[in-house]
């Protein structure tokens, strides 16, 4: 207790220290590290903010905590949205960190964002590491009969909603059925078709009403139906997922008025600037009140 006594100052320094520390610790990992799996685990957030945001937190979450992608519970849109980058980000953390949960998930994201599937991804990505994700995705419609031009031409758009008319094997959860049903393809084969067609400007109103004929001898009306489906999950114009090849105008969305960087610097100057001015001259006025004050008790004691 003596002791205790003599050095309870230089002890309770130490450990005010040592508390304040680990109170800002703890508000790090959980504003800042954490947050995007907080934001991603909250449905209100979810539905709250914009699918742009909802990507955008979960690459946070990737980068900050190295997190695996997890499609079947939390949803994750790695494998629809993600580009080259992400991809061998994936790979990488796949084949190098060894404490890195690898799954259906991580398998399927792979195929998504690449159109293919491979034993051993490691191999693969040494030989296709220089290539764009476009020629993966082209070359991955070519092990289903499937020849298509890049850039884009029109005469792909057929033999694509050929693909995204036949039937599909769910990659992520029912397995390969593909042995007990040859004619199915993959889930991520009928989504790069779809996105092939949408990011190249393909019109499905205008193509089912100019070739008519076409549509009912080929039987493309389911491909045109499932088309509008995957299109309403995932439009152009929210930018995301979107290839190389996609024309920049067809995503791009003008800014209204009220959103322009000039029209927002003048209104918040006009918030800031005369609370500033405000509190400048209030305290001003005080230190001059002050300072009269001040002269006039100096000059009665004069």
């Amino acid at each position: 207790m003596k002791w205790l006594k003599q050095h309870w100052r230089p002890l309770g320094k130490t450990i005010g220290l040592l508390l304040i520390f680990a109170g800002l610790f703890v508000t790090y990992w959980w504003f800042y590290k954490l947050a995007p799996l907080r934001h991603l685990a909250n449905p209100r957030w979810r539905v709250t903010y914009s699918e742009k945001a909802r990507w955008l937190e979960e690459q946070k979450d990737y980068k900050r905590m190295g997190t695996s992608p997890d499609l079947f519970f939390r949803g994750d849109r790695i494998g629809f949205y993600g580009n080259k980058e992400w991809f061998l980000w994936l790979v990488n953390k796949a084949i190098t960190d060894k404490n890195f949960r690898v799954c259906g998930c991580t398998e399927d994201a792979l195929a998504l964002m690449s159109n293919q599937h491979a034993d051993s991804w490691k191999e693969w990505i040494k030989t296709n590491q220089t290539r764009t994700q476009e020629e993966w995705i082209k070359d991955g419609f070519s092990k289903y009969g499937v020849s298509v031009q890049l850039p884009p031409d029109a005469s792909d758009i057929e033999s694509l909603l050929k693909l995204i008319g036949r039937k599909t094997w769910d990659f992520l959860s029912a397995g390969p059925q593909r042995t007990n049903a040859p004619e199915t393809i993959p889930s991520y084969v009928q989504y790069n078709a779809f996105r092939w067609l949408r990011d190249s400007g393909f019109d499905p109103t205008g193509f089912a009403i100019s070739n008519a004929p076409a549509v009912a001898s080929n039987n493309l009306a389911v491909a045109l139906i499932k088309y509008s489906k995957l299109q309403g999950t995932f439009p152009s114009h929210n930018g995301l997922g979107i290839l190389a090849f996609a024309k920049k105008s067809q995503n791009s969305e003008p800014l209204p008025m009220l959103l322009e960087p000039r029209f927002l610097t003048i209104a918040y100057l006009l918030m800031i600037v005369p609370v500033l001015a405000g509190v400048a001259l209030f305290l001003f006025s005080r230190t001059k009140k002050g300072q009269k004050l001040h002269a006039e008790q100096n000059s009665g004691l004069t």
